[in-house]
């Protein structure tokens, strides 16, 4: 069922099933509708064709009028008989003949008094075409300048210097303690497991004499 779809801005229409009546129109106060907006449409809100003669329909007057431009062309059809104003079929248009001495053949008599004249023979005489020959220019030779080799530094490697430890040996506690290096951790100059007598890694402290 198609049924009138206001555009934005215009007042809802009293019931889903109102039409507008013939000849009606929008108040000219109300905005106008957006541009191909669909004033018919269906249960599902898709544009259809509305009533004829109502706002937002088809027109009355185009109908009327191609029905009478096809009954006015069916007429014609009918009384214009077939084949009139057509040539007799068969015939075909022929050309006058020619009267009698126009286009026959003309004999032309010819002069002979009249010598030809003997074409002119011209002699014509080439001209020597001058070459100038261009003298072909020396190359300069081209100075090769001297490159002076720039001279390498060499760096001489700086020696590091070695620390030589002297290997100290203690034979006694006595000694270390004397030489003021008591205790002796292991890995220390004079520490030896003979002083380490527990193997705690100290030598000569309290408890190794």
């Amino acid at each position: 069922m198609r049924r009138f779809h206001t555009p934005p801005g215009w007042p809802e229409p009293p019931s889903v099933r109102w039409r507008p009546p013939k000849g009606w129109a929008p108040d000219p106060s109300w905005p106008a509708a957006p541009v191909a907006w669909a004033f018919w449409v269906d249960e599902n809100r898709y544009p259809v064709r509305g009533p004829i003669g109502r706002y937002g329909g088809p027109r009355v007057w185009p109908i009327g009028v191609v029905a009478a431009a096809a009954v006015l062309l069916a007429v014609l059809v009918i009384t214009t008989p077939f084949g009139a104003g057509d040539p007799v079929a068969g015939s075909r248009p022929t050309l006058d003949a020619a009267p009698p001495g126009i286009g026959a053949d003309v004999p032309v008599e010819e002069d002979s008094s009249v010598a030809p004249t003997p074409a002119e023979t011209v002699t014509v005489t080439p001209t020597p075409t001058r070459t100038s020959i261009s003298p072909t220019p020396t190359p300069t030779p081209r100075r090769r300048e001297a490159l002076t080799p720039t001279p390498t530094l060499s760096t001489a490697p700086t020696a590091t210097p070695v620390r030589v430890t002297e290997a100290v040996a203690f034979r006694s506690c006595a000694e270390a303690r004397a030489a003021g290096k008591a205790p002796l951790r292991r890995g220390e100059p004079g520490y030896s497991r003979d002083l380490d007598r527990n193997g705690d890694g100290v030598a000569c402290d309290r408890g190794n004499s």
